[in-house]
């Protein structure tokens, strides 16, 4: 008798792209419902956008601590400094994601599979925060010079009239409306995808409205030192 051939195994269903959240919703969540859930999928999405959003602040508040280090006659900040930036960017976006996490799924469930729909959606500020760090880049030394600084002002004195200049550039302006635009394009993808995994509005709008104010407040915190001086 032929021996029967073994009996082949259906592949375990492959998880979305995190790309592909922005692109259909809807498409991702029906990609997403038949993977094993696992809720940390997309941290490096959430961790790479923490770097760029750190990096974006470093670079705007850089010719502030310069000038006043300059002033100071110390020498000019380190790459530690820079670093310290860049790092807290990365610590406030982690923060961010594990209150979209914990109140998403406390508003939506279990099957909202909040974890890994919030963390693909960081996957919006990757583009933005690299067109801001090139922005910067791009905008000229002398629109971060501070004026009608007093003559003998002190080194905060001066840091702070660099730090004001600096959130008056078109770049700051780009990072504030990225922040703040960018959380709300986010959180209109992230419903959609709720709403497709729950299959009820009401849990996707709590799910969705849940994290919203805390997700926004920390992301504020994150530049205040720009944002306060913009409008003070």
């Amino acid at each position: 008798m032929a021996r029967k051939p073994p009996p082949t195994q259906a592949s375990e269903p492959t998880a979305p792209l995190p790309t592909e959240l922005l692109t259909g919703p809807g498409d991702f969540a029906a990609r997403l419902a038949p993977a094993e859930p696992v809720g940390w999928r997309y941290v490096g999405v959430v961790v790479l956008s923490g770097v760029l959003s750190g990096v974006a602040y470093a670079l705007l508040v850089r010719p502030a601590a310069n000038l006043a280090a300059e002033v100071a006659r110390a020498a000019p900040p380190g790459a530690l400094t820079h670093i310290t930036n860049v790092v807290g960017g990365m610590f406030l976006t982690v923060l961010s994601f594990a209150l979209m996490w914990g109140l998403g799924r406390l508003g939506g469930g279990r099957e909202s599979r909040s974890g890994e729909v919030y963390g693909a959606s960081f996957a919006v500020f990757v583009p933005l925060y690299l067109l801001v760090i090139v922005w910067t880049l791009l905008t000229p030394a002398a629109a971060f010079e501070p004026t009608a600084v007093p003559s003998g002002a002190s080194a905060g004195t001066v840091e702070d009239a660099a730090l004001r200049a600096a959130a008056h550039t078109s770049a700051a302006l780009a990072l504030l409306t990225v922040t703040v635009l960018g959380l709300g394009v986010q959180f209109a993808l992230v419903y959609q995808a709720l709403r497709a995994l729950t299959g009820s509005v009401p849990r996707a709008l709590a799910g969705t409205l849940l994290p919203l104010l805390p997700a926004l407040a920390v992301q504020l915190i994150a530049i205040s030192p720009l944002l306060s001086r913009r409008w003070s």
